[in-house]
């Protein structure tokens, strides 16, 4: 009689993976915020998605510093308007799914602001008491001044990060820690340019957003009188057509808006009726006297350009009457 060999097979025992479906629903739920870093006194917008499970017909619950601001079917939208800068709004969102599910989601919005001042490079006349504006093809300095608040403190500007760009560049060389200071030469189109700046404490990760736009004007002449009696008037320009009283009249020509390190190179061409004046080559003034026993007018023009700059040059021109 043969024998009957058995095999026992090893029981082999299934463990079910445990998953946390409401923790997973909490990180998958999407939440936006307008704008994205909110500044002091701003009203901020938060919009909620989840693509897994069907929000519209969800309760939702809104609470704000712990208190109910809303609650309804599909309150997927909640705004607000932020306090002062270093003061945190505690935002917490309760979802109640028709499948059965609920889960929660809360987070902290701390407003924090940066603020940006231009100063351009470029020449104004002494005592001027405006600002000097931007040229194109100029040099720009662009100084960021955060307002970042840590437990209580002001965040010194030098132990903050930078990230400096435009609409079509970022700015590397100038960007990182400390760098609150972005240095720019103006392009050869002239165009203008929105600056934008990204500041980031690195201890808290709270982050500041700035942008300044800065659009480049043409340089000006603009003529003054030198009395003989009181010097140079500032207090008011010589334009268009005057009337020479005297037997001669000297007239500065003042730049506005050239880059400084130009200055010196500035060139001046005069024209006397549209003849040039080889004696007045280089020169910001100009005398100009009445011709003896005649009465009629003559055209003085004045073009300065900047060589080390090709855009830079401006034009001005008066119209001198005299009578016998």
């Amino acid at each position: 009689m043969a024998s009957i060999g058995m095999v026992f097979l090893p029981m082999i025992s299934h463990a079910q993976a445990s998953i946390n479906i409401p923790y997973a629903l909490s990180n998958e739920l999407g939440v936006k915020t307008t704008p994205s870093y909110p500044r002091d006194n701003e009203i901020v917008s938060i919009n909620l998605t989840l693509y897994t499970d069907d929000l519209d017909s969800a309760n939702i619950t809104w609470y704000k510093d712990n208190k109910i601001v809303l609650n309804g079917k599909g309150e997927t939208k909640y705004s607000f308007r932020t306090g002062p800068v270093g003061t945190e709004t505690k935002i917490e969102i309760k979802i109640d799914l028709l499948s059965g599910y609920s889960f929660s989601k809360s987070f902290t919005i701390k407003p924090a602001g940066v603020g940006l001042v231009w100063e351009a490079d470029s020449y104004v006349p002494p005592f001027y008491k405006g600002k000097a504006l931007h040229p194109m093809q100029g040099t720009l300095k662009i100084v960021a001044m955060p307002e970042l608040i840590r437990n209580g403190k002001r965040i010194s500007s030098e132990n903050l990060v930078y990230k400096w760009s435009n609409n079509v560049e970022s700015y590397q060389n100038q960007s990182g820690y400390g760098k609150s200071v972005l240095i720019l030469n103006g392009s050869i189109l002239g165009k203008s340019d929105v600056i934008q700046v990204m500041v980031t404490d690195p201890i808290s990760n709270l982050t500041a957003q700035g942008f300044i736009r800065v659009s480049p004007i043409d340089p000006q002449i603009v003529f003054y009188q030198n009395d003989p009696y009181y010097g140079y008037i500032f207090d008011s320009a010589v334009t268009g057509t005057f009337n020479l009283k005297g037997g001669e009249i000297q007239i500065l020509a003042a730049p506005y808006y050239f880059t400084k390190e130009g200055s010196y190179g500035l060139t001046y061409a005069w024209r006397l009726n549209n003849q040039a004046i080889p004696d007045l080559s280089g020169s910001r003034t100009a005398i100009f006297k009445k011709p003896e026993g005649e009465t009629g007018q003559s055209n003085i023009t004045l073009q300065v350009t900047n060589a080390n700059r090709i855009l830079q040059e401006a034009s001005n021109g008066l119209t001198m009457q005299f009578k016998k």
